[in-house]
């Protein structure tokens, strides 16, 4: 039978069966042992194994009340172009670097211009950006804040968005659909590009490399664990409002039910064989902040809370349980002001 969700009793059965081969057992491994050679294996099934450094076209310049800021187009090793801006505080010391990540909101006309301000943007993005910013984020763009508390901020517009976007909501399937002809996934893609565009970030002029965290929130929340996990060029993460488990995040109502947004999310080289906690976990015993909100509609309060449980096993058995910070939070699937604060606060004391 298929439920009004379109999922069969098939996938059902799958869910509630609960077994990830690749998941953390401490009956079975440490934490070392278990990290070394599972992140071999992911690495291996998303088919990330060496990562390039883009090339990175300097389009223009803008200077924001003593911000510095770069219009950057990013040239990746898959042939594709992605738009980018780049912030940095009025400062020629070495400063830390945030890869800040966008989310997706279902709204794709904006990329980068979600989390960074240029003052002299094009009406057809200032609008909506100002709005995308009150909606989502307190009224303030994230990256700038960022850079005024002394951070070098990078954003780039992921496919689908900015100047990479394609033609709705709808399209979404379509583009994951073209992209699986060739053995590849949609969340795939936004992937390794993120992990390029860290390389960028890292070897930039005025960048410590030993001092780059990743940051986002929603998926650009996902994101910014997927790539603290997977590479070790990433000193600490901030993540706000995508956490949970498989089997949590697969009930009525769920986005991961219904195609369109959740291919960003969804790797067919790991998929059942490892839960989002356990992935995230790969990162351990680095700092990290996971923050989600208690009415929040995409992830449930009590699903976040087991997924922040299954975390805290693997920080706490890494000999490192203080690095690891989870809150939830008052409030829906927003990343307000206040919050904002207090991640960057949190940021400035681990790195």
């Amino acid at each position: 039978m298929i439920d009004g969700e379109n999922m069969p009793d098939l996938a059902k059965r799958l869910r509630d069966k609960k077994s990830f081969a690749w998941n953390f057992d401490p009956a079975v491994s440490d934490v070392a042992t278990w990290q070394r050679t599972t992140l071999a294996t992911v690495r291996g099934a998303l088919g990330i194994e060496a990562i390039a450094t883009p090339s990175a076209t300097h389009l223009g310049e803008w200077d924001d009340d003593g911000l510095l800021g770069r219009h950057l187009q990013l040239g990746f090793s898959n042939g594709e172009t992605a738009d980018a801006y780049l912030l940095r505080p009025p400062t020629k010391a070495p400063t830390p670097g945030v890869l800040l990540l966008h989310d997706h909101g279902a709204f794709f006309s904006i990329g980068r211009q979600k989390l960074i301000r240029w003052p002299d943007e094009p009406r057809e993005t200032a609008v909506p950006s100002d709005d995308w910013a009150t909606r989502l984020y307190g009224g303030r763009h994230l990256g700038n804040a960022l850079a005024r508390r002394g951070y070098s901020v990078l954003c780039v517009d992921a496919l689908g968005w900015g100047g990479r976007a394609s033609t709705g909501y709808e399209s979404q399937q379509a583009l994951a659909a073209n992209l699986m002809q060739f053995g590849q996934s949609l969340a795939g893609v936004v992937l390794q590009e993120d992990l390029e565009a860290l390389a960028v970030l890292k070897q930039l002029d005025g960048v410590d490399p030993g001092r780059v965290a990743s940051c986002g929130f929603s998926m650009g929340g996902a994101r910014a664990w997927q790539v603290a996990a997977l590479s070790a060029d990433v000193k600490a993460c901030v993540s706000v409002g995508w956490m949970g488990t498989l089997s949590g995040l697969m009930q009525a109502g769920s986005n991961q039910l219904r195609g369109q947004s959740a291919f960003y999310l969804l790797h067919p080289g790991i998929a059942g064989r490892i839960d989002y906690p356990h992935f995230a976990a790969l990162a351990a015993p680095k700092p990290a902040l996971f923050l989600s909100g208690r009415e929040d509609r995409h992830f449930p309060e009590a699903d976040a809370a087991e997924a922040f449980r299954q975390m805290r096993i693997i920080w706490d058995a890494s000999g490192a349980p203080d690095t690891l910070q989870t809150r939830l939070a008052p409030g829906g699937h927003v990343f307000p002001v206040q919050q904002q604060d207090d991640a960057i606060d949190w940021l400035d004391r681990v790195l």
